[in-house]
């Protein structure tokens, strides 16, 4: 796993620039993703509601939300551990976590901290990793089949699941990792000079996946899944669905 150890350190270099790192962020990793889910679950919140963003990195949170990290980065509220957050139980309306699981060492000892925090009736927004490369942050420990979702997550009410990155998305990932590799000759700085120059080429057939996520069986091979859900009110799971602006749907 060394050979990829770079990346993450490279990054981080590259977060010491944040609008820089912004952009480079948005074009590698968010332009080709399905966010639809997303901007829902960030728009279905009450005015004076506590918004939390855990994990929310070096780049600026949604507006209204408290940005949560194990890092201090300068966008950075509250600096704390997902395993253990600072709020009280049932303090928090709504919590964002998007690609942190896949980096903490105990996530469902994470998960049982997001559901402690989050009221009932409050909505999560989680999105986690299927096929997709070994990426550092700085480790990397599980991915997520759509059953393993739906386990891990029973917790939760889920009120959709689907795809963010598709299967194009896996492709691209995995052709580039191949062509940086087998072009190599397993030479290191080669592989590091293929891995940056092939970035450009690969990704954008990514937007492919705008199409391709919503046919059937995407998901057998899609690369991100995202969950919404919510805190079940005690004694009531069918009160606390229909409180909740979003219709359930949950997708294959």
């Amino acid at each position: 796993m060394n050979q990829t150890d770079w990346v993450f350190s490279l990054k981080r270099r590259l977060k010491r620039y944040p609008r820089l790192a912004t952009a480079l962020f948005y074009l590698t990793d968010l332009l080709y993703l399905n966010m639809a889910e997303r901007k829902r679950f960030l728009v279905g919140f009450s005015a004076g509601s506590r918004l939390v963003n855990v994990g929310a990195g070096f780049r600026a949170s949604p507006p209204g939300f408290l940005a949560v990290d194990s890092e201090p980065y300068p966008e950075v509220d509250v600096v704390a551990d997902i395993s253990s957050l600072p709020f009280a139980d049932g303090s928090v309306d709504g919590i964002l976590c998007d690609q942190v699981l896949e980096h903490v060492p105990d996530a469902p000892a994470a998960i049982a901290e997001l559901q402690r925090v989050l009221r009932p009736g409050g909505r999560v927004y989680l999105t986690l990793p299927f096929l997709w490369p070994y990426h550092a942050s700085p480790h990397d420990y599980r991915r997520w089949t759509v059953s393993g979702v739906e386990r891990d997550l029973g917790c939760f009410e889920p009120i959709q699941v689907g795809l963010t990155g598709g299967p194009t998305t896996t492709l691209c990932n995995v052709l580039h990792e191949w062509l940086s590799l087998a072009l190599s000759f397993n030479v290191d700085l080669l592989y590091r000079l293929l891995y940056v120059a092939l970035m450009p080429i690969v990704f954008p057939f990514k937007l492919l996946d705008l199409l391709l996520s919503r046919y059937r069986h995407a998901g057998k091979i899609g690369a991100l899944y995202y969950f919404h859900g919510l805190k079940r009110a005690s004694g009531s799971p069918a009160a606390a669905v229909a409180s909740s602006n979003p219709t359930r749907a949950a997708t294959r």
